[in-house]
């Protein structure tokens, strides 16, 4: 059974604090105390050996932009802990890299929410072309997971959106197609034609035109009661 020394030491090298775990072994009975010494210097000599494959881990994924290994590691608590290990050149370069993983991320997740806004608003307007413009210009592998839902949220609004827009449209063509079958533009007779002036043309092309725009206009009160819904 461990000594209370010697369970000191191993919650130590468990947390990677050699100074603590080399001065309990120094305080140690006679009889533990060079075995405990060797076993911190073991402990250590390993940890020192996985911080240096740490940091080239780290330069070659910095070489290769591998942001989400980066992030992976800058969140790792032991990163820290085994970087301390190195000398401090080592650990600044390799920290230098995880910072700057980390700051891409925040950019990215800032511009991200700035995306998702535009597009809810244009949305709110019935806008889809610009709100399918903006989802499609967020980087979704930088996002938290707070800002994936959101961004599901929106993809499933745009395509509801897009879909009520269409039918609409449907209708609107429709409506139009049954009021010029039921109210036909005929042509006026030659006669007529010669004793029509240039006056007379443009007002009747202009109460057509008239007549379209308010059928249109009673076809889109549905659109407008549409994005308010948004």
């Amino acid at each position: 059974m461990p000594s209370p020394d010697e369970r000191a030491i191993e919650e130590a090298l468990a947390g990677l604090d050699f100074p603590t775990a080399r001065a309990l072994a120094d305080r140690a009975v006679e009889g533990d105390r060079k075995r405990l010494r060797q076993l911190v210097e073991d402990v250590r000599s390993d940890a020192v050996g996985r911080a240096e494959h740490l940091a080239a881990r780290i330069q070659s994924m910095a070489r290769a932009d591998h942001y989400e290994g980066l992030l992976g590691l800058a969140e790792d608590p032991e990163t820290e802990l085994l970087l301390a290990l190195l000398s401090q050149e080592i650990r600044r370069g390799a920290q230098l890299h995880l910072d700057g993983a980390l700051r891409r991320r925040k950019r990215f997740r800032a511009a991200a929410g700035r995306h998702m806004k535009a597009a809810s608003e244009a949305l709110a307007l019935f806008d889809t072309g610009t709100a399918l413009s903006e989802i499609a210009r967020v980087e979704t592998r930088w996002l938290a997971a707070v800002q994936r839902e959101e961004l599901d949220t929106l993809r499933v609004q745009a395509e509801k959106v897009v879909a009520e827009r269409l039918e609409l449209e449907s209708r609107t063509a429709e409506v139009l197609r049954e009021h010029l079958s039921e109210n036909p533009i005929e042509p006026p007779s030659r006669g007529r034609a010669r004793r029509s002036s240039g006056r007379g043309a443009r007002s009747a092309r202009a109460g057509c035109l008239g007549s379209a725009l308010m059928i249109l206009g009673t076809v889109a009160a549905p659109a407008i009661l549409l994005a308010g819904g948004f």
